[in-house]
Order: C-alpha cells, then structure tokens, then sequence
C-alpha cells in the first residue's frame, strides 16, 4: 500500500501472495491476496485510487448476481483502468472486486453479448463467497474450477443459456493449463456443470428459458478487402423508455404478439408461438439500439433479416440458426459494401466489394 488512499500492483503475479511496501497510514499488512480472470500478467505498474467508486451499472450487476442467493454485497467494487482484467482482491481486510471497465467493454463488444462480462464478474464473487481470497493457500487451478461453476449456476437463475454462460471463457480461456489456470476444456466443463446443476434445482417454464438471442454473429473483415480505418456509424435507436421489469410486459409472449425483456435489458417485440420468438419480430440492445429487424424459427434467427452491429456495420440478407448463411449484403460503417454468399457467418470466395467512395449506385 503507497499511500493510504491506493494501491500498488506491480507485476502481479496471478493468484499469489504480492508483498505491499510499509506505509505508516496503515497497519502493516505484508501480503494481498490478488487472482484475476484470465490467467495473465502485467509488468506494468498499476496504480488505482481507493476513493475510485464503481460506477452505478457496475453495481447493479453486482447486486443482479447476489439476489438469486439471498446474499448482500459486502465487498468494494472498484474501476482500475490499464489491469486489462478483473480481479478479486482483500487488502487491509477488505474485499474488492476491481476491474477494468475498458476490457469489460471490450469482451462485451467481442462477444456481441453483455453475459460474457456478467459472467467474469460472477467468477470473481465466487472467489470470494468460497474464501479464496483469505486462506493465504496462493492460487491454484481447483479455485478456478469452483469459481468457474459458481458463474455457471448464477448465470443460469439469471437467464442465460448455457452457450451464453460459456462465452467469455471461450473467448478468454487458455487452451493450455498453467499452475494457476486450467486448460480452457475444463473450466468449460465446470461452467456446464454449474449450469446444469441449477437447472436440476429450479427447471425452467419454456417461457422463462428464452434466450436474448444466443450468439450473435460477429462483424467481419475480409482479408481481400482494402479497407481502410473504419470509424463506427450511429446505429438507429428506437425512442422507447427501457423497460424496469423483466419477463413479458405486453401482450401475448405464448401464442400471439408481445414484448418480452430479458436479465440482459435486451428486448423483443414481435411474433410468439409456444414460448419462443417465432415468426417476425424485432431486437433491440439494452440502450434501446436496433439490433436485429427480420424473421425467427424457435428463438433463432431465420430467413430474410437485417442485423445491426455495435460497430456500425451492417448485414441485410439470409440467416439461418443465427447468423448468415445465404445471399447478403454486408455494409461497414465506412459506406463501403461485400455482396456475397455467405456461410455460418463468414462470406465464401467470388463476391463484390464496393469501397466507400465508389459509386455503387445508391443505398
């Protein structure tokens, strides 16, 4: 601890015991526990101010994660630009979550999907809920495991499906173990574990099991292609407050047309048959952004559609299980246009490209 009001990780090393300088502000304490998610380390010097506060979200997700179990939050969260992680943490007796909102964001954008940083955040409680973080043991990859399935059966009373609670793992995890890490197999294994542990618990109505639409298709950029920088669009946003309840709020989410919100604050609003999304209908991201305008098939989408990226790119043509299989066009947020076939959600050899500053005969 440099002062009393930060403190100090210099390379960190993950999951160990890191010696904290004397400072007469505080009792001398000579060790801080510190295991962050992804198994990394930094050798840069990190410094974090403990009047730093988390922001309001960051909390509210905390507290999402916690009310399934019954239990208060009685840890710190805190935002430490620069760690590119996020850790779980006791100094001087308290418990901290700190994390890196920039990362954060960053595995949400990757992922297409707000479960992937719901679930790093559910993986850092279950740290401290199972006293990983004061038994003085260091790191070891059966914490990890515990840890990891503590996120599984969270994320499942929170909503998530199965694929949706694996996801940051799968785009985080090493596929070699270390000693402080297991391999990415395993840690997906304890995921599922968890997962379906609490589906045996507390099985779900088929209502409640919809999915904010699985895994969405992520943006591409193809090899042949002379894009230059691109810089994101505005996505168009629809002028509707969002939603303070979860589950159906309007109209008929069985068999008809309704709204349904899920734990995401993500939205639909369209055609139902049978509890799933089928039919037309429309999503739209959590800040209330059109995400995808076109067809489903038992709460996949189907058919013709239009799918708006995070990035500003866009994709207009034929889905099928989620992502774009078929004719389309795929349009970047620089103007510029690939018109091809595409295959799980990539597009084949032998299509067009239009730069941005062709003439491509109108929109």
């Amino acid at each position: 601890m440099k002062t009393a009001l930060s403190f100090l990780f210099v390379s960190i090393t993950v999951c160990s015991q890191v010696t904290a300088q004397t400072n007469p502000a505080f009792p001398t304490r000579p060790e801080a526990f510190i295991c962050n998610y992804t198994g990394h380390t930094t050798d840069e010097q990190v410094i974090c101010s403990g009047t730093t506060s988390s922001n309001a979200h960051a909390q509210k997700v905390v507290d999402r994660i916690l009310k399934p179990i019954g239990l208060m939050r009685n840890f710190k969260i805190m935002e430490c630009s620069n760690t590119e992680n996020c850790f779980a943490t006791v100094l001087k007796g308290q418990r901290y979550i700190v994390y890196d909102g920039a990362f954060m964001k960053s595995i949400e954008e990757e992922t297409e999907t707000d479960w992937s940083a719901i679930s790093i955040m559910a993986h850092e409680i279950g740290h401290h809920l199972q006293g990983h973080t004061i038994d003085g043991r260091g790191g070891q990859p059966q914490k990890e495991i515990e840890a990891d399935k503590f996120s599984g059966f969270v994320l499942h009373q929170l909503g998530a499906s199965l694929e949706e609670s694996m996801v940051a793992v799968r785009a985080l995890g090493d596929e070699h173990a270390t000693s402080t890490h297991p391999a990415k197999p395993a840690r997906l294994d304890a995921i599922r574990k968890g997962w379906l542990e609490a589906e045996a618990l507390y099985p779900r109505t088929r209502s409640a099991v919809k999915p904010a639409v699985a895994i969405s298709p992520k943006p591409i950029t193809p090899a042949a292609s002379p894009l230059s920088t691109q810089t994101s669009a505005p996505a168009r946003t629809i002028n509707r407050p969002v939603a303070a309840t979860v589950g159906c709020i309007s109209g008929d989410c069985e068999d008809g047309k309704g709204i349904f919100v899920y734990p995401t604050r993500e939205r639909y609003v369209g055609e139902f048959e049978e509890g799933d999304k089928h039919g037309e209908g429309t999503e739209y991201y959590a800040d209330g952004k059109l995400k995808y305008k076109g067809n489903f098939r038992d709460n996949l989408r189907s058919d013709y559609g239009v799918y708006f990226y995070r990035n500003g790119d866009k994709y207009a043509g034929w889905f099928q299980k989620n992502v774009p299989n078929g004719k389309g066009i795929y349009q970047f947020a620089d103007g510029a246009r690939l018109t091809a076939t595409f295959k799980n959600g990539q597009p084949l050899p032998g299509g067009s490209y239009a730069a941005a500053n062709s003439d491509r005969g109108g929109q």
